[in-house]
């Protein structure tokens, strides 16, 4: 069994029984068919089971690691496989510390890395408890076991603990790199556990994330279109309860006071009523969270008013108000914004600005927004509605190059 818990006592010495510590012989190699067929396996697993597979982001994650999307990635760094006098070599063994916030993460951190040829053990949060990852866990179990994919038990380890700081060094000082995937408190946390000295460290720091809408295309389209749209919006916000480093915080709305009017409230309606018959949550409590959220923000000075119910709802933002780094108390409480153009979003940029998700904007607003990204801040600008799709391409790394060795030859 590779997804394990490990007991209250003897940790140490279940750990070195991991199967990613026994020997340093490494048969995968990158973009290995075996891999990919895994992988592919695993999907296909995932899209027939009937108690996850109409879940948006456990189709997502299997679309993802599907043979066709696999294949696609390879072949887009094919430069990886054609430097001069350079072969290609695995980084080693890969220690993930996987966040609890966005639970499907953990899959993708462990499908890039073994793509790569790495053996991995992966920290999950004891917080990962939700039926849709155990049932992960279990087909993960099921594919390890089978005779064609054993060779996989000492590439795939996952291990479940809490604070334990034995642990933690442990694994760091025998691990060639680590992937912290938790924020700025537990990339601290993990600092303090020292690694060997050519430990490569793959870190992921706190971000927050925003949208931007034109507000004169958005209430220039048809009605379903507006609909098809705050679905779309609603898929980027609401998956993770609006935790996802990639989640819009703040909303920005482009286009004079009447056209912002119209568009913000009609946005927070449509939200409100997808929320209503598909956002699975304590509505009690989420009134609570948001108020207290909302007296907070007031005193602050940070909002003038809000508009939206207990299911939508956004705050709108003073306007001598420049925060660059809000962050909500999610589950659909958004800050908004009124821009007048495209421009006087540069003054809303900083160095934790992670994803700009957009809606309507021309190719010259476009153009804008990326000679924004220019420097520091700005790691990923897409379309609203692909805020929480994975790319290997993260937070400014090359995940497949970082977690790969150089080997020089000639």
């Amino acid at each position: 069994m590779n997804v394990q818990l490990l007991s209250p006592e003897n940790k140490t010495i279940e750990l070195q029984c991991i199967p990613v510590f026994n020997g340093n012989e490494y048969m995968v190699r990158a973009f290995d068919e075996r891999t990919i067929h895994f992988f592919d396996t695993l999907a296909k697993k995932i899209l027939a089971h009937p108690g996850i597979n109409r879940l948006p982001e456990m189709v997502a994650l299997a679309f993802w690691i599907r043979k066709a999307n696999l294949n696609s990635i390879k072949e887009e760094n094919n430069y990886l496989f054609k430097q001069t006098h350079v072969q290609l070599s695995p980084l080693g063994k890969i220690f993930h510390v996987c966040p609890a916030n966005v639970d499907t993460m953990f899959v993708y951190s462990l499908a890039v890395s073994v793509l790569m040829g790495n053996k991995n053990v992966l920290r999950i949060s004891e917080r990962m408890d939700a039926p849709q990852i155990q049932i992960v866990f279990q087909l993960l179990n099921e594919l390890l076991v089978q005779p064609e994919f054993e060779l996989f038990q000492s590439y795939i380890n996952l291990i479940s603990y809490g604070h334990n700081d034995s642990i933690s060094s442990y694994l760091s000082q025998k691990s060639n790199a680590r992937i912290i995937w938790g924020g700025d408190a537990t990339i601290n946390t993990f600092r303090d556990f020292k690694p060997a000295p050519r430990t490569r460290d793959i870190i992921f720091a706190d971000r927050v994330s925003a949208a931007v809408i034109d507000c004169n295309y958005f209430n220039g389209i048809n009605e379903s279109d507006k609909d098809f749209f705050a679905k779309k919006f609603f898929n980027d916000a609401y998956t993770f309860d609006q935790k996802g480093c990639s989640s819009p915080q703040t909303v920005y709305f482009i286009g004079d006071k009447i056209a912002f009017d119209n568009c913000l409230y009609q946005l927070a309606g449509r939200l409100s009523e997808i929320s209503k018959g598909k956002y699975e949550t304590d509505i009690s409590s989420l009134a609570s969270l948001k108020l207290n959220q909302m007296v907070d923000d007031t005193l602050a000075d940070i909002i003038t008013e809000k508009v939206g119910d207990n299911y939508s709802t956004f705050a709108l933002l003073d306007k001598d108000n420049i925060d660059k780094n809000l962050h909500s108390c999610g589950g659909g409480y958004f800050y908004a914004k009124q821009l007048l153009n495209i421009g006087e979003l540069k003054e809303m940029i900083s160095v934790k600005m992670q994803t700009i998700t957009y809606c309507g904007l021309n190719e010259n607003q476009l153009e804008a927004l990326k000679e924004m990204a220019q420097g520091e801040g700005i790691d990923r600008i897409v379309p609203i509605g692909e805020a929480l799709n994975f790319h290997y391409i993260w937070d400014g790394y090359n995940l497949l190059e970082s977690l790969s060795r150089k080997v020089f030859i000639k």
